[in-house]
């Protein structure tokens, strides 16, 4: 009886080694997949930056775009004014 339990004792540990080393795996699996995680997660954070600064320099632009029609537009009314004036009648403008 002695001599079973002892068998039984050596394959039960054999089996808790294996369970173990096959925890320790899966726990350096987990590891690496977590850097890649948290390498995409940097990665979407610098490209959420990225983008904020486009859509900074995009309403800049817009905001640019408004204020030259304004100009263009005041331009016209003056360019108009001068045409319709009387002391400018004749005279070309550029």
């Amino acid at each position: 009886m002695e001599v079973k339990f002892r068998k039984q004792d050596k394959e039960c540990t054999q089996v808790l080694k294996n369970h173990f080393e096959q925890n320790e795996y899966h726990g350096d699996r987990l590891d690496r997949h977590r850097e890649e995680i948290n390498s995409a997660n940097s990665a979407i954070k610098q490209m959420e930056r990225r983008m904020n600064r486009l859509e900074a320099k995009v309403q800049t632009q817009e905001e640019t775009i408004e204020a030259l029609e304004g100009v263009i537009e005041n331009q016209q009314v003056v360019m108009a004014c001068f045409r319709s004036c009387e002391c400018t009648k004749g005279r070309t403008f550029g």
